[in-house]
């Protein structure tokens, strides 16, 4: 019983599916229509004389007027407002739009006659008789051929009240548009278009049962019929009379505002065809840019008029899969994915036995991709042990391909060697897609080894050496945006910048559309390293709006979103941390832990750190050191964080240790730019323990690197910590020279943290620079840093615990 339900709704039934007949259709027919008459037959030769009525019709106009045919012909049915502003905005020929809406109006007016003599004209096309005006000049095996071909068998096996009611249905779909309308009309005209549903369901299921009811010898109830059909005429033909001297509206109303894109068609009537079309786009157009797909609750609404009315599309039910998976809906995701593979489950063909192992194991693979989506690591992987024991099964060699490279992702050891495997596997089977990502996917776990970043690019020129050959967009996105990251990672903001900009300028349009290019993941993380890279110079404003418009490419409610709150997070804690207000970087902290739990915990004890609550800081920094996670960067960057709670308990003889430690960590990991700052903080401690000649290398070691490509911030702590150094090397007599430049060069270090708004370490400069006008005697300069630095402070009132000189 089971079986039977299921066959009946994947694929049960063996009848042939026809066209039907809509208002939208006959629009399409006249649209058509109407251009052949427009100009001379394409056997015929172009008339030379002026006296012709055929336009000039340019090239551009023909092959835009071809391109729009085979798009109405293949699209879905829209409302006739629609279809206008549609053809307004293609560059058509103005008159052949004007006609168009004419022969529109004539045929409201007219009456079912000229219904009729349209599908007559229709019914005479393939002919091709030079003689026949009618005739439409295209090939009989051609699109548009065929489609001609489909709706005249649709037309001819209506019976004559089908006929009066698609007329009927063409009045009010034409009314909507432009004629106010009537509503005892329309309650009337609803309930006609509910029997016209019906019979034509009826009717159109096989043709055995439309012979019979051609057929039927009962002559009473033929007349009876007949009848009622005569009446219907006779109504519609008596309001054509009066609506005659109607003038055709030739300009489109403009009051609706409708997505151009061809797959924003008006809920319709929609072939198999149709629908097999609008999924493969919108499926492409989700892999390749989403904001070019349909909002997710159009197109969820969509898919379920498609659904129903294709009860057997399984594409149909992927596609609400993959729409799920876009604003992340686990139960809809897992029901749409269940259904999607309920009609392959059971064999159509009971020697083709193979099929049911085939979509056992697919779908298995795929709700193990679901489950690594939403970071369900463990059931992901239960999962993906059954696809593979399915593949293994039936030799299926591509399957188990696919399935190691999930598995790689979901296994938290063995990383390495699952990737290699993966490659060497792939290269045999010629699967260029899995080598490339497998290539890129290893070089991006090598970065948190020992690995040089020579072998690391070096495998990634191999992976773009791939994408190139196979034209494989994405990776070619991804392969730039690994880049990007391991060049920020080790620190170089400008090949970050660089790598990012040529990520944007890369020329990878659609397909079938010159306009959309390609945006993902790796496009959003272009966009945000830029909108960093802005704020770490201090342009917070031009950081903004880069942010913005990575909000508008990629909507809150999609699947690449989290990359630009993550960065947007990102700049404002830092922004927040570096102006003293902790309330509302707590409040940040809290947000960015949903998506990245690691780094808000360590963000947590600099905040921590930076309010003065030591005791609470060093528990979450005991938490974070058991965590297996934090490895590379994430270590260093932990290390110093370390350090500065013990430099602020005055523990400065514990920071050493810890300072030293973080050091190997980053040289080991080829951090040069983390290896920099940690030379600063060492520097800083080992003033404090008046250790001048080694300070003074430590500076030296990492002053460059930091003042040629690190932020603001750090340009001015590394300049200040220079500073100490100065006053602290001073001697004998000219130290009150060289106090003299130093308070001098203390000015640009005051402009760099008010750039920035570090207001806590303004106070410091200004504090530091006071003293030293006071050592040297310069008493009005002296005076004038105090009442700065009382302004300052009336301006920015000091939240932070101290004022302490000792952090760096």
């Amino acid at each position: 019983m089971i079986g039977q339900r299921v066959s009946f709704l994947y694929g049960g039934s063996n009848r042939r599916e026809r066209d039907v007949v809509t208002p939208h259709s006959i629009s399409i027919l006249l649209f058509i229509e109407k251009y052949t008459r427009m100009r001379p037959k394409y056997w015929e030769h172009r008339p030379t004389d002026s006296s012709t009525s055929h336009p000039d019709i340019t090239p551009q106009e023909r092959k835009a007027t071809c391109l729009m045919t085979v798009r109405l012909v293949q699209g879905g049915d829209m409302v006739l407002s629609e279809l206008l502003h549609v053809l307004e905005s293609a560059p058509l020929l103005p008159h052949h739009i004007t006609s168009f809406m004419t022969a529109l109006h004539q045929m409201y007016c007219s009456g079912i006659d000229s219904l009729l003599n349209l599908f007559d004209s229709v019914e005479k096309f393939a002919i091709q008789d030079p003689t026949r005006i009618e005739t439409f000049p295209c090939l009989w095996t051609s699109v548009v051929g065929l489609y001609l071909r489909g709706l005249n068998l649709s037309f001819r096996r209506l019976s004559f009240s089908q006929v009066t009611l698609l007329y009927q249905r063409f009045r009010n779909y034409y009314e909507e548009c432009y004629a106010p309308h009537n509503s005892h009309l329309q309650q009337h005209t609803d309930i006609q278009m509910n029997a016209e549903e019906s019979n034509t369901a009826e009717d159109t299921d096989s043709d055995a049962k439309m012979e019979d009811m051609m057929e039927d010898p009962r002559e009473d109830d033929s007349g009876a019929d007949l009848t009622l059909c005569s009446a219907e005429v006779m109504a519609i033909n008596s309001t054509d009379a009066a609506e005659s001297s109607v003038q055709p509206p030739l300009i489109p109303p403009q009051n609706f505002q409708r997505n151009m894109d061809p797959s924003s068609y008006q809920a319709g009537h929609s072939t198999r065809q149709q629908a097999e079309l609008f999924i493969s786009q919108q499926t492409s157009l989700l892999q390749f840019t989403e904001t070019a797909a349909l909002s997710p609750p159009d197109l969820q609404e969509k898919i379920r008029q498609l659904v129903k009315q294709n009860p057997d599309l399984a594409e149909a039910h992927y596609l609400s899969y993959l729409n799920c998976i876009r604003v992340k809906e686990f139960s809809g995701a897992v029901h749409s994915l269940l259904r999607t593979y309920d009609g392959h489950l059971i064999p159509r063909d009971s020697n083709r036995v193979e099929d049911q192992g085939r979509g056992f194991r697919y779908a298995a693979l795929n709700l193990a991709a679901l489950h690594a989506q939403f970071g369900h690591k463990k059931a992901g992987l239960a999962v993906l042990k059954e696809a593979i024991r399915l593949a293994q099964e039936s030799s299926d060699h591509v399957c188990l391909q696919h399935a190691l490279a999930w598995l790689y992702t979901l296994s938290p050891t063995h990383k390495a060697q699952l990737m290699r495997r993966s490659m060497v596997k792939s290269s045999e089977l010629s699967l260029s897609y899995l080598r490339s990502l497998g290539r890129l996917n290893h070089a991006a776990q090598l970065a948190h080894t020992r690995a040089t970043p020579a072998y690391l690019l070096q495998s990634i020129v191999r992976a773009e050496a791939l994408n190139c050959q196979h034209s494989l967009v994405s990776l070619q996105h991804g392969a730039w945006a690994l880049r990007a990251a391991l060049w920020a990672n080790w620190g170089v903001s400008t090949m970050t910048a660089l790598a990012s900009q040529l990520l944007l300028h890369l020329n990878t349009h659609h397909p079938t559309n010159p306009t959309t290019f390609y945006s993902a993941q790796p496009t959003c993380a272009a966009v945000c390293n830029i909108a960093i890279g802005l704020a770490n110079l201090g342009e917070y404003q031009l950081a903004g709006d880069v942010l913005q418009h990575a909000q508008e490419r990629f909507p809150a409610y999609g699947q690449h979103s989290h990359t630009w709150m993550f960065a947007q997070a990102h700049i404002t804690l830092n922004d927040l941390l570096h102006q003293g207000r902790w309330t509302e970087a707590q409040i940040v902290i809290t947000n960015m832990a949903t998506s990245h739990p690691t780094e808000a915990k360590l963000r947590h004890c600099e905040l921590l750190v930076a309010k003065g609550e030591l005791t609470g800081a060093w528990e979450l920094l005991g938490e974070l050191r058991k965590d297996p996670e934090v490895v590379g960067e994430l270590r260093v960057r932990l290390l110093v964080v370390e350090s500065c709670a013990a430099v602020a308990g005055g523990g400065n003889a514990v920071a050493v240790p810890l300072l030293v430690e973080a050091l190997t960590t980053a040289h080991d990991h080829h951090l040069t730019y983390l290896a920099a700052l940690t030379h600063l903080h060492t520097a800083n401690v080992q003033l404090q323990l008046s250790l001048h000649s080694e300070a003074e290398v430590s500076i030296s070691a990492g002053l460059g690197v930091i003042l040629s490509g690190g932020s603001v911030y750090d340009q001015a702590r590394a300049r200040l910590v220079a500073a100490k150094l100065q006053v602290s090397k001073s001697k004998g007599k000219d130290r009150i020279r060289k106090l003299l430049e130093t308070a001098v060069s203390l000015e640009l270090v005051h402009k760099l943290f008010m750039k920035v708004r570090a207001y806590h370490k303004v106070r410091e400069t200004l504090y530091f620079k006071a003293r030293l006008y006071h050592e040297v005697g310069y008493i009005e300069e002296r005076n004038k840093c105090a009442l700065e630095f009382r302004q300052f402070e009336l301006q920015h009132p000091c939240q932070s615990y101290q004022l302490s000189i000792n952090s760096f």
